[in-house]
């Protein structure tokens, strides 16, 4: 392998640590020059239960994103939780209350509140 093959490379990362705080600024930023290129001035807002049932699922170290319409032509997005090997956990073996194995069907969650912008960024 030459030199320059090896700048080419990264150092791989688990999926469990994909993902960082960017800050307020940043973000502030980001949304804002989205904002202005598109015009779109809403947000979707997501419940602290259902992220927690995604995460708790077994094996699950993320969840994966897909933009969506509802079944009235509405923008939405779809959730779905991934174990380590960037799968959707789509169904689990579980043990019921009587010893027994199962399978369970993994969550794939919507119905999300569309919500306008409630505050202003500040610069």
């Amino acid at each position: 392998m030459t030199k320059s093959n090896n700048l080419l490379q990264e150092t791989p990362v688990s999926l469990e640590n994909i993902g960082e705080n960017i800050g307020f600024e940043k973000g502030a930023k980001m949304v804002k020059d989205y904002y202005d290129l598109h015009g779109e001035t809403h947000c979707h807002f997501v419940g602290k239960s259902i992220l927690e049932k995604l995460l708790n699922q077994p094996e699950c170290v993320g969840i994966t994103i897909y933009k969506a319409l509802n079944d009235k032509g509405v923008d939405t997005y779809v959730f779905i939780g991934v174990d380590s090997n960037g799968k959707a956990i789509l169904d689990y073996t579980a043990v019921n209350y009587q010893g027994d194995l199962k399978k369970e069907y993994g969550i794939v969650a919507n119905k999300f509140s569309k919500r306008e912008q409630w505050f202003t960024w500040s610069f």
